[in-house]
């Protein structure tokens, strides 16, 4: 018989809705299908059927919710607020902005989780991050405070140091896989660093990305803890409706469409803050 039939009599695939979708055995795992991962994969990567949404589909939801978000902190509280009388109805426009906004950052954070956990190249990863922290930098203050503003970071210094503070607490443990002295004091290090720097979020963000990693191995509690450790902000905990359907598939996207997301951030504050400071409000 063919070795399609016997994995199909093997119970490695069912036919479910016109779809063949892979399955494990509980017979093989003692009735515990969760045994079958990886201590750096989540629980999250077999297929099943319904909807679902791929890593790919994540970015852009958060593209999207991000660019909400800073047309109101910039035309709006930055630009239109400052140089006219106040509109009670355009207030209510940017609130409305400002809450969809919400949901960027819990999304961007589970996907930094995701990239570490997935990355071949933990340096070019987190070189990556600097480099494009220091690239946001201007166009940040100049969309937000309208010139350089030494008082507030941009969110890729939150997400370069919540990288790091990841890296310390995977390569310093015991063998039981707790926490060593110098994988929390590397973590605490990077948690003093947010503080310092004044970055987005600061160390609400880097709690986050904790409380992310440190339940990667269970679906159900990083989606309490994230929705938890998000409470700091209205609406942000719903993110973590949209992270409960995540396929923990990438998704298609060409070389392109990768490096855009990474520029999608200094790309759009620099032409919102063209807008704010040189066009609609000077």
């Amino acid at each position: 018989k063919t070795s399609l039939y016997r994995m199909v009599r093997g119970g490695l695939f069912s036919r479910r809705k016109g779809k063949w979708l892979k399955t494990i055995p509980q017979n093989r795992y003692n009735g515990d299908s969760s045994n079958v991962r990886s201590d750096k994969m989540q629980n999250n990567t077999l297929s099943r059927p319904g909807f679902s949404l791929s890593g790919t589909a994540l970015k852009r939801i958060a593209c999207l919710s991000m660019l909400l978000d800073h047309i109101g902190a910039s035309l709006l509280e930055n630009g239109l607020f400052r140089c006219s009388a106040i509109d009670p109805r355009l207030v209510g426009l940017d609130q409305l902005l400002r809450l969809a906004g919400r949901l960027a950052f819990p999304i961007y954070c589970f996907l930094l989780v995701e990239g570490f956990l997935h990355t071949h190249d933990f340096k070019k990863y987190a070189l990556r991050m600097l480099g494009f922290a220091f690239i946001s930098e201007w166009p940040f203050d100049w969309a937000f405070f309208s010139g350089v503003y030494w008082g507030h970071q941009n969110v890729y210094f939150t997400l370069l140091l919540g990288l790091l503070a990841m890296k310390a607490r995977d390569t310093y443990q015991t063998p039981e896989g707790m926490p060593a002295l110098k994988g929390i004091l590397g973590a605490a290090a990077c948690f003093l660093a947010a503080a310092l720097l004044h970055c987005d979020y600061d160390v609400l963000g880097l709690a986050l990305i904790l409380a992310l990693y440190m339940t990667r191995k269970d679906k159900r509690a990083q989606c309490i803890a994230g929705a938890v450790f998000s409470l700091f902000e209205p609406v942000a905990p719903l993110a973590f409706g949209l992270v409960w359907f995540y396929s923990g598939e990438r998704g298609g996207n060409s070389k392109l469409e990768k490096w855009a997301f990474y520029w999608f951030y200094p790309a759009h504050i620099f032409v919102l803050g063209v807008l704010a400071n040189l066009v609609l409000f000077r």
